[in-house]
């Protein structure tokens, strides 16, 4: 029988995010589920471990299991939405739909050099009152530089939505790109908005979860039963 309570949504915070970056979005989706926003194992300032992505997602999956989730929806951005994908890949019973806007999944080496350079000349008082590492997120960009998901995504079968901001020229390639690895995978550009979806576009990034949502699940597939 299926569960009638609304499924929980886990929004996972992207690099030089912590959760509280998830604020706006939370307070435009409004009520009806149940959301929480993790820290990313690995971000946090004060970790011991360094940020692996799929220890991330191992991180994900044990607090679900302490919440007693069986199940859940997910929202991820840039690294966050990266951890998603491979927590579907990890633990796919877990994983009901799939929101990914600027997911790292086989960055170049240029962009990754721009990304650095930008995270130099952040101020260190934004960083802090942002509530994250600059050592650490230039960690986590030097571990992805020979990074390379493609060949896992073939086995992800969760319902997928791919967004990306019409500003961001980039993510709106990625996404194309990742779209053709996905099967299924549905892909947004949102006009006018830039990379940082849940920041600068949180209400439209919200709107656009809430239609994905709450949308009838694709033809049956009895490998993404209960989706």
């Amino acid at each position: 029988m299926p569960d009638p309570r609304p499924r929980p949504l886990v929004l996972l915070h992207g690099l030089g995010q912590s959760p509280i970056a998830w604020q706006d979005f939370v307070t435009a989706y409004g009520a009806g589920r149940p959301m929480s926003a993790p820290w990313l194992r690995g971000l946090k300032p004060k970790d011991a471990v360094g940020f692996d992505l799929g220890d991330a997602a191992s991180g994900v999956a044990d607090e679900l299991e302490l919440q007693g989730v069986r199940r859940a929806d997910f929202v991820g951005v840039s690294v966050g939405a990266s951890v998603a994908l491979r927590l579907a890949v990890q633990r796919p019973e877990l994983v009901g739909r799939l929101v990914l806007g600027g997911a790292l999944v086989r960055p170049s080496r240029g962009s990754l050099r721009m990304q650095k350079l930008a995270l130099r000349l952040v101020p260190e008082s934004r960083l802090v009152d942002a509530g994250v590492s600059r050592p650490r997120m230039l960690a986590v960009l030097d571990g992805l530089r020979d990074f390379d998901g493609t060949t896992e995504l073939r086995s992800v079968t969760a319902p997928t939505l791919l967004v990306a901001g019409s500003k961001d020229k980039a993510g709106v390639v990625a996404a194309q790109a990742l779209a053709k690895e996905l099967s299924g995978a549905q892909v947004q550009v949102l006009d006018g908005a830039g990379a940082l979806l849940n920041t600068e576009s949180a209400t439209a990034l919200a709107d656009l979860t809430h239609a994905f949502l709450d949308t009838e699940p694709p033809p049956h597939d009895p490998r993404r039963e209960g989706a």
